[in-house]
């Protein structure tokens, strides 16, 4: 984590929990608050002022802040408006001199907080936080809580800053970014609450409720774009197809033989078969979707479907919801005015190591946002054709989670229009997504895991009532398989990682490549016994 390399002198205002100060940063700079004048009414603290502070105080400059402190059974509240002529970008709220210790509140569990500090984001699909809610804990065991009252997707970010001189204190950030995509030079601070508690639960259940009201969450059981089928299902069967290198795991035959052997253990329609790399070579011609001749064709994946569907078990293919190649005929009139951008203007790099060449630098794939309308009906037409041409139950949307604040349009909206968009021509046909964070937890009933460094993170921790009460979701095409650790199509390669947990929330998973179940039958069965077991306790 970098930092300014001076101290600030903020003014600091005192709360039951500690001093607070305010930063305000804009494209161009940061600044805090000049002079401000500070009055009290009862258990609310008024902070105005006219005027702000830059290059660490040397300076005075225009703009202004108004802060709120509300003191609250428990805590405080904190709202901030702040104005800048340049446009504001993002408002840090920083409570100070806190006792050290870890984070708490994340999917992933507890995590140490180092002495160069530590950074949690949200919004993140796959690990960190998927509510903007983190805890950090206390020498006396109590945690210190710190969540945001906002009420749709804007990226929040908390810091752990330990004092150089002083590891043992810290400040804890708070940081609200306004939305690239509205502009101004005023930004009005969604409201933070900050508590200190023994206990984390009844603040998670507070916030759970606030979030699903927020977002008008359906429950589960209330869900119409749930299928019966899917109520039925309790085994996620990943099955490999084409690695980018065009190495076969599974043809499409090899894919059927799979879901019969498996239904030899356990009924046929309990199965859902996922299929990585069934268009071919993974992600390289991602924005092109269709049958690959190697795997078999139309007609071998006719067969898969036809077959799966006599056995009583469902087919779910792959999509890439965001990213294309560049390669593509066509690719500069449906992707490229949509591309990506930071909310500086800017696009993002970034790739995986597709070929183990040790590098980053594959540029024939780019990242697009779903708003860009041209691209959601690109890909959704050729959803849908799909659909109707082969009849498959369902369609996995690659990245789903992705958010960016793109000054061209919300990625979150953009894949709500997606959704809806597939859903317009193929209306029995389930869309699952990858990943999870709550502002999308209405917009596809089914989504996998998560991973930090390919260790699942699930996203019914550390409260099970904000995601499992409306979603379901199995193992992240990370999961290594149970004969060999290998990730199949995945970039990981292999991940000693192969089974979940049992929970209402996590379908058991298996991955399938190449020889899986007759390398590994013993492991195979134990999957199919805790498909079983979800049965038996979450679906009879």
């Amino acid at each position: 984590m970098q930092d300014l390399s001076y101290r600030w002198p903020h003014p600091r205002f005192d709360t039951p929990l500690g001093p607070v100060t305010v930063r305000i940063h804009t494209g161009e700079n940061v600044y805090g608050l000049d002079a401000p004048t500070v009055t009290r009414d009862g258990a609310t603290v008024e902070v105005v002022a006219d005027g702000l502070t830059w290059a660490g105080g040397q300076q005075r400059g225009p703009g202004s802040a108004k802060v709120l402190v509300v003191e609250e059974a428990g805590g405080v509240t904190v709202r901030v408006t702040a104005t800048h002529p340049d446009g504001v970008r993002c408002v840090a709220v920083v409570l100070h001199d806190q006792p050290a210790g870890d984070v708490t509140g994340l999917r992933e569990g507890d995590l140490a907080v180092p002495a160069t500090g530590r950074v949690v984001q949200y919004p993140n699909g796959w690990f960190d936080l998927a509510t903007p809610l983190l805890g950090l804990r206390r020498p006396d065991g109590d945690i210190t809580v710190a969540r945001s009252l906002d009420d749709r997707v804007r990226a929040k970010r908390f810091a752990v800053v330990p004092h150089f001189d002083d590891p043992s204190r810290c400040d804890f950030e708070l940081i609200a970014d306004a939305e690239a995509t509205r502009p101004s030079s005023t930004f009005d601070v969604p409201a933070w609450r900050l508590e200190r508690v023994a206990d984390l639960a009844p603040v998670l259940a507070a916030h759970t409720a606030h979030v699903r009201a927020a977002y008008a969450l359906p429950t589960w059981e209330e869900r119409t774009d749930v299928p019966d089928w899917l109520r039925r299902t309790a085994l996620v069967a990943s099955l490999n197809g084409m690695h980018f290198t065009g190495r076969v795991f599974l043809d499409y035959d090899g894919m059927l033989d799979a879901i019969r052997r498996l239904g030899e253990q356990i009924d046929p329609q309990r199965i859902l078969a996922y299929l990585p790399g069934w268009e071919g070579r993974y992600y390289r011609w991602y924005g092109r979707f269709d049958v690959d001749e190697r795997l078999g064709g139309a007609a071998g994946f006719r067969r898969l479907v036809e077959g799966t569907h006599a056995l009583g078990a469902r087919v779910m293919p792959m999509f890439g919801a965001n990213v294309a190649a560049r390669d593509l005929p066509g690719f500069e009139t449906w992707a490229a005015p949509g591309q990506l951008l930071n909310a500086s203007g800017h696009m993002p790099i970034g790739s995986v190591d597709w070929d183990a060449s040790r590098h980053f630098d594959h540029s024939w794939g780019a990242l697009i946002n779903p708003a860009y309308e041209p691209w959601r009906r690109h890909l959704a037409e050729q959803i849908v054709r799909l659909h109707h041409e082969y009849g498959f139950d369902a369609a996995f949307l690659d990245i789903s989670a992705m958010y960016n604040n793109d000054p061209r349009g919300s990625t979150t909206e953009g894949m709500r229009a997606l959704v809806e968009l597939i859903r317009e021509g193929s209306p029995d046909l389930l869309v699952a997504g990858e990943a999870w964070f709550d502002g999308i937890g209405g917009l596809t009933p089914l989504v996998q895991a998560g991973h930090r460094d390919t260790v699942p993170t699930l996203h019914d921790a550390p409260d099970p009532a904000l995601f499992t009460a409306t979603n379901r979701s199995f193992g992240h095409v990370c999961l290594g398989d149970p004969a060999h650790g290998s990730t199949g199509v995945h970039e990981a390669g292999y991940n000693a990682h192969w089974r979940l947990p049992v929970r209402e929330g996590v379908l058991p998973t298996i991955t399938v490549v190449d020889d899986t179940l007759d390398a590994a039958p013993e492991r195979v069965a134990l999957i199919v016994q805790d498909a079983q077991e979800y049965t038996a306790k979450y679906l009879q």
